[in-house]
């Protein structure tokens, strides 16, 4: 069970945040292949094809950015869990749809649905950013919150290069469609399992546990074994007998 695993879960979690990242890299690691969609399917000229790839990541930066105090505010009336995995799932439909522009070939309609799959993207990853790295220090024990955040927030940097390369292997080889169609399929069972997740006073429940009985063993301790007196002490007691 995972109430009982918090090292599974936030790997679980860790995993997710590194595929979202990796999903980032994919167009600029494919920067020529993603103009020659842009032209294909919209006619533009090449120098023209920056301003369309632009507008890509543009749609999804904004739909994050509006997003985001959307998916805050909402935790406060709804259960985060079901933000949260409606939110992937909402990411991992715009996967597909990013995907499948792809395979649209040169239809004018290709990059419009390519535009609406990155701007849904933004939204997904709004909902998981909003509400996992409260829910990671939350069930932290306190000894190790910078630990767990730290190995959560490597995800950024290791996804980000993992993207650049797996974009452009995948343009090169199959297709860039087949990066996203992958992503989606590889996060689809994460999304399913994000409804169930614990909540951190579950898997935080062992650690305080141990923290309150510490706490009241304390002053028996204290009792049991009186403080050592400083060698100051020491020798004022000693001058002052008879």
């Amino acid at each position: 069970m995972l109430e009982s695993r918090p090292k599974a879960v936030l790997a679980f979690l860790s995993i997710i945040n590194l595929v979202n990242y990796c999903d980032r890299g994919v167009i600029p690691g494919a920067p020529i292949q993603f103009g020659s969609f842009v032209s294909c399917t919209l006619g533009v000229a090449a120098s023209q094809q920056s301003v369309y790839v632009g507008l890509s990541v543009s749609a999804f930066v904004v739909c994050y950015a509006i997003a985001s105090p959307i998916c805050g505010q909402l935790v406060l009336s709804q259960p985060a869990f079901r933000i949260l995995g409606i939110g992937l799932s909402i990411w991992v439909a715009a996967l597909l749809l990013s995907g499948l522009a792809y395979f649209a070939g040169d239809a004018p309609g290709a990059f419009l649905l390519f535009l609406a799959g990155r701007a849904l993207s933004g939204v997904g990853e709004a909902a998981f950013q909003c509400i996992v790295p409260p829910y990671v220090e939350d069930f932290a024990p306190a000894a190790y919150k910078g630990l767990c955040l730290a190995l959560f927030y490597t995800a950024i940097p290791v996804g980000t290069a993992i993207g650049y390369e797996f974009g452009a292997l995948l343009a090169e080889g199959p297709g860039w469609g087949w990066a996203f169609l992958l992503e989606a399929a590889a996060m689809a069972p994460f999304a399913a399992l994000a409804f169930r997740l614990p909540p951190a006073s579950a898997l935080s429940a062992r650690p305080a546990a141990a923290a309150s009985l510490l706490a009241a063993a304390a002053p028996l301790q204290q009792q049991e074994e009186p403080p050592t007196p400083s060698p100051h002490e020491a020798v004022a007691a000693l001058s002052a007998r008879p």
